[in-house]
């Protein structure tokens, strides 16, 4: 029974440590690539047509609640 217990105490001691050297690894991992991503890849400015109205999505369409067929507009 006692060679069990030290063989499972082994286990669990190991593991413990490897979980720690693995979130180790992974936040050193994490803060390389945000460190290397440019600032400016990602653009957060809307986009405006050549009149100067905002650009609606090409590939969805604008949901209406209420079953109506053609959407509202708010004058």
């Amino acid at each position: 029974m006692q060679n069990f217990i030290d063989m499972l105490s082994k286990v669990i001691f190991f593991s413990i440590i490897a979980t720690i050297v693995l979130a180790v690894v992974t936040y050193f991992a994490y803060k390389v690539r945000e460190f290397r991503q440019p600032r400016s890849a990602v653009s957060k400015v809307p986009l405006v047509g050549d009149d100067g109205s905002y650009l609606d999505p090409m590939l969805f369409e604008k949901y209406v609640p209420g079953g109506s067929s053609t959407p509202v507009v708010d004058e």
